[in-house]
C-alpha cells in the first residue's frame, strides 16, 4: 500500500512539472464570441526571447555600423568639399595669373612690334643713308673759299674739263664727294695744268675724278667716306672735278645743286 501511494505521489508530482514547463494564453477574437487558447512552452519562449535578443543585437550592430560609416562618409564629404574649395580657389589664382601673363605678353607684343618697328625703320634709313653716301653730292674743296669760274684750259689741249673749276687759295683741302674706293692716282709732274689726278668708284655706277695741285693723302685701293680728305694745295690754284654716270661725263653742278635744295 504504502509502495503504491509513493508512486502515486511521485506521478503527482511529475505531472505537476510537466504542467509548469509552459504556459496557455487564451485569445478572444473580437469578431468571434469562442475563444482560443494557445499553448506556450518555456523552451518555444527561450527561443524566440533569444531570437529577439540576437535580432536585436544585429540590428543595434547594423545601426552602430550605419552611424559609424555616415560619419565617416560625412568626414570624407567635408574633407572633399574643402579639397572642391582649395581646388576651387586654386584654380581662380592661376586664371587671374593666367589673365595677368596674356594681358602682359598682349603688352610685350606691342612692345616688340614698335621695337621691330622702329628696327625696321631705322634699317630703312640706315639703307637710305648708305645709299645716299655712294651718291656724289657734295663740294669737293673744304677749309677755303673755293669760287666756281669758267674752265681757264677749255682751248687748251690736255686741260680742258668736262665738269666745274674751282679757285682756290694755299692750304685748301680736297675732300671726296661721296663713299667709294679709290682706283687711281696720278702723280704727274710734267702735266702743265694739274699734276695730281684721283679717282673714286663709288659702285654705283658713278665715278668721280679731281685734279689739282697738292699733296695727296691717299693710295690706290684705299676706302674713302663722303668728305674724307684726298689732298692739300700746296699753292693757291685750280681744282677740277667730273663726273661720270654710267661711264658717261655729267654736270656736277646738277648733282651739288640738288644736294643744296634738299
Amino acid at each position: 500500500m504504502n509502495w503504491n501511494k509513493w508512486k502515486r505521489d511521485n506521478n503527482k508530482r511529475a505531472d505537476t512539472k510537466r504542467r509548469t514547463t509552459g504556459f496557455t494564453m487564451l485569445l478572444i477574437p473580437n469578431s468571434s464570441d469562442s475563444a482560443k487558447t494557445v499553448e506556450i512552452t518555456y523552451d518555444h519562449l527561450l527561443q524566440l526571447i533569444t531570437g529577439a535578443v540576437a535580432t536585436g543585437i544585429i540590428i543595434i550592430g547594423l545601426i552602430v555600423s550605419m552611424i559609424y560609416h555616415n560619419r565617416n562618409l560625412r568626414s570624407s564629404l567635408e574633407a572633399a568639399e574643402q579639397t572642391a574649395g582649395e581646388l576651387k580657389a586654386t584654380n581662380n589664382e592661376l586664371e587671374s595669373t593666367i589673365s595677368a601673363l596674356t594681358d602682359q605678353v598682349e603688352a610685350d607684343k606691342e612692345i616688340f612690334e614698335k621695337i621691330e618697328d622702329t628696327i625696321s625703320k631705322r634699317e630703312e634709313e640706315e639703307a637710305l643713308e648708305a645709299e645716299r653716301a655712294l651718291i656724289p653730292d657734295e663740294i669737293p674743296v673744304k677749309n677755303a673759299k673755293a669760287i666756281l669760274i669758267e674752265d681757264p684750259y677749255k682751248d687748251s689741249t690736255g686741260g680742258q674739263t668736262s665738269g666745274l673749276v674751282f679757285l682756290t687759295t694755299k692750304g685748301a683741302v680736297v675732300a671726296a664727294a661721296a663713299d667709294g674706293t679709290i682706283t687711281h692716282v696720278d702723280s704727274d709732274d710734267g702735266n702743265p695744268f694739274y699734276n695730281r689726278g684721283i679717282v673714286i668708284d663709288h659702285g654705283n655706277g658713278y665715278v668721280t675724278y679731281y685734279k689739282m695741285n697738292g699733296d695727296v693723302s691717299i693710295e690706290e685701293g684705299d676706302t674713302v667716306a663722303k668728305n674724307d680728305v684726298l689732298a692739300v694745295l700746296t699753292e693757291g690754284g685750280y681744282v677740277a672735278y667730273e663726273i661720270k654716270q654710267n661711264g658717261e661725263f655729267i654736270d656736277p653742278e646738277t648733282m651739288i645743286r640738288q644736294e643744296a635744295e634738299e
